[in-house]
């Protein structure tokens, strides 16, 4: 007669796909939550950037005491932003710009930070206010897509959007024209809601 020993025991078959089907959940969950976090730190870093060239521009044009606009580009490689100063008294226009009047204030910034960039997701239909938006251009100041400031701080009014790779997450630039102040918009599951 045979004894089996005491203390020693494997993992029966549905032991062992117990185990591996909780460890494939786990790996699923954890991805989701990855790409959610690279997602906001995209968008998060993108955000600055925006902010900073808007906000240069701005103050630029107080201290300079000129005209002085972000003039965005939308390119299928990706949208750029960068800063001209105007140069014959008539603000910065898009012929000055091609003609050299109106020179440029440093190099070209481009909008794409990891995973985020300039643009709509497709299921956003609205701005922050409600409005319908038309059509999906993500770069909404005037005709030419400049965003001007004056020496007074007054601006172009208008909005910038931004993205998340993912389609669930964008951000909504508001520049008032009046005292060019920036209110930031964040969409997320649906709706925009104000960022402090």
């Amino acid at each position: 007669m045979t004894r089996a020993r005491t203390g020693e025991r494997g993992f029966s078959l549905q032991e062992t796909l117990v185990s591996s089907a909780i460890l494939g959940l786990m790996a699923v969950v954890a991805m989701g939550s990855m790409g959610r976090l690279l997602d906001q730190s995209s968008t998060q870093a993108l955000r600055t950037a925006v902010q900073g060239l808007i906000r240069e521009a701005g103050g630029r044009a107080v201290m300079e005491r000129t005209y002085v606009a972000v003039a965005f580009e939308n390119a299928p490689g990706g949208a750029t932003g960068r800063l001209y100063a105007d140069g014959d008294g008539d603000g910065v226009t898009r012929e000055d710009i091609r003609r050299g009047t109106d020179r440029a204030l440093g190099g070209t910034v481009v909008l794409r930070e990891g995973r985020a960039f300039l643009g709509l997701p497709e299921c956003v239909r609205t701005d922050p206010f409600g409005r319908p938006l038309d059509g999906q251009d993500p770069i909404r100041f005037g005709r030419g897509d400049l965003l001007s400031f004056s020496p007074t701080f007054t601006s172009t009014p208008g909005t910038l959007y931004l993205r998340a790779a993912t389609n669930k997450e964008a951000w909504a630039f508001r520049v008032a024209g009046i005292d060019g102040r920036i209110r930031v918009y964040r969409w997320w599951k649906g709706t925009w809601g104000e960022v402090k």
